[in-house]
């Protein structure tokens, strides 16, 4: 097994229901011109290809009323997603670790053309196979031609979309929680937003090289994460390859040298690439800032004016604590990630927006400060942290402050939001006494309700909190506006915005962050 295999808790019941053929149906062959495949597929069986690598697909254009599909998913248990006229699942399709004829689509017009995409949303453990379709009243039709644009990811686990479905890295109330998934991670958001075609090579773990399988180096040669042949090429040409990756560099490398190591290590990575894909594709180097004091951000940008051509850096901040960023923050860094993209002067543009609602706060804001918008699939992540520790997000047209939802703490509950210091999604830290006004709309029932809202500081590095500054309010059933106003110390990276009931049940509503 990868040492980036996890197991998540069973189901209650199975999402997809996995069926007998109808007697009318026919079968569409793995190796039928009409099946369009995106990924590092291997066919060396025509008839049953395997895939490894998550976010890769299997589409098709067919008449019928429904659509069954033949798969192995390996010797782990894996998720896939069905994308049906370009509305993907809100269920997923969980199968164990036996091949099994899973119903895809159902109760479909008979006369209408329908397009469907079978994503791979988990890479756990051995290759998964594909056996082929089944269609019920069936006429396969010709596919939309591919996307033109083209973008290839490489990395760690913050791009395969390790602990997508949960704010703390484990089990939680959502049954997804300790699961991983690609479909709403930040590589295939971006590749939709710009509506081009992805590949993706990630795994949890990932060092950009070293010993071992599991680097980014290896990645670039690999059909399925296992095997690694130098003469490998996938047939993928890409214009645009990112590469978000160093962080577990860190933490294996320690010492003086440790920023020369980490270099030569993107530099080699760099070369490996260019080795592959040639001079044209231009390499986006993407990583966070805020998180370490020796991160990569500090210095990658020395390698673009090192090495030139077609290479970028881009950053993105760390502002969601320790734990892996879930499909909120994954849709903050996506947005920030295609619009660097669209802006290389490549061709590409944004022609849909993201999914999700935007996680990061923009100008000093906050995030979704009327509790407007919630994730997907499930998970009731609403972008301030945590969903699981009593918060009630309500929904309440008539008796919200503003729009539909607002939120309601219990006494001692608390909720908050990281954002970047500066308001720019830049690196770097305050200085000057950067100040904000948070404004809030708050009501509270029981004993004497207190609302508290609270500012903490927190340098470049991570767990560097601790001087928080915290304004309370005695407030009644009526929806009024609050005001606080906050100076963050100089060298703050991060502040952290936090509700909190100190007394009573206390709801907020239409919070609102400037600078002051």
């Amino acid at each position: 097994m990868k040492n980036f295999l996890r197991t998540g808790s069973l189901l209650a019941t199975l999402l997809f229901m996995v069926v007998a053929t109808p007697a009318s149906a026919i079968t569409v062959s793995p190796d039928d011109s009409a099946i369009r495949y995106t990924g590092r597929w291997n066919f060396d069986n025509p008839l049953e290809p395997w895939i490894g690598w998550q976010g890769s697909t299997i589409e098709i254009q067919f008449k019928g009323t429904s659509i069954s599909a033949d798969l192995h998913p390996g010797n782990s248990h894996e998720y896939f997603r069905v994308i049906l006229n370009g509305v993907p699942s809100e269920q997923l399709i969980r199968l164990e670790s036996e091949r099994a004829t899973v119903t895809l689509a159902s109760g479909l017009p008979a006369n209408q053309s329908h397009h469907l995409v079978l994503m791979k949303e988990t890479f756990y453990g051995s290759n998964s196979v594909f056996y082929g379709f089944d269609i019920a009243d069936g006429v396969v039709q010709n596919l939309p031609p591919r996307p033109a644009l083209r973008i290839e990811y490489f990395g760690d686990s913050n791009m395969d979309g390790t602990s997508l479905y949960s704010e703390k890295d484990q089990q939680g109330s959502d049954p997804l929680s300790s699961e991983s998934g690609t479909y709403y991670a930040y590589p295939a958001t971006v590749t939709r937003m710009l509506g081009a075609e992805m590949h993706l090579e990630a795994a949890g773990g990932a060092t950009l090289a070293g010993a071992g399988d599991n680097t980014v180096k290896n990645f670039i040669y690999s059909p399925d994460w296992y095997n690694q042949d130098s003469s490998y090429r996938s047939g993928f040409n890409p214009h645009v390859i990112v590469v978000n990756a160093g962080a577990n560099d860190i933490s294996a490398i320690k010492g003086k040298r440790q920023k020369n190591k980490v270099i030569d290590r993107f530099r080699l990575v760099v070369s490996e690439l260019r080795n592959v894909y040639g001079d044209t594709p231009h390499i986006v180097l993407y990583n966070a800032y805020g998180w370490d004091l020796g991160e990569p951000a500090n210095y990658s940008h020395e390698l673009v004016n090192e090495i030139g051509g077609n290479l970028s850096v881009f950053l993105y901040p760390w502002i969601w604590e320790q734990w892996h960023g879930s499909m909120v923050e994954h849709a903050g860094q996506a947005r920030l990630l295609a619009e660097h993209i669209a802006g290389l002067g490549l061709g590409f543009s944004i022609v849909q927006p993201a999914e999700i609602f935007d996680g990061f706060g923009r100008n000093f804001n906050v995030a979704n400060g009327s509790f407007e918008y919630a994730a997907r699939t499930g998970f009731e992540a609403f972008g301030w942290r945590y969903v699981d520790d009593g918060v009630e997000r309500i929904y309440d047209p008539a008796g919200a402050a503003d729009g539909n939802y607002y939120i309601r703490l219990p006494v001692g509950d608390r909720v908050h939001q990281g954002t970047d210091a500066t308001g720019d999604f830049q690196p770097g830290a305050t200085s000057g006494g950067q100040a904000y006004v948070v404004r809030a709309m708050i009501r509270g029932t029981g004993t004497e309700p207190t609302a508290q809202i609270i500012a903490d500081f927190e340098e470049q590095a991570l767990y560097g909190r601790g001087n928080a500054q915290t304004q309370s309010f005695s407030v009644d059933g009526t929806w009024r506006e609050y005001v606080a106003t906050f100076t963050a110390p100089d060298g703050t990276w991060k502040t952290y915005i936090t509700l909190k009931s100190a007394g009573g049940t206390v709801e907020f509503d239409d919070v609102r962050m400037s600078e002051y």
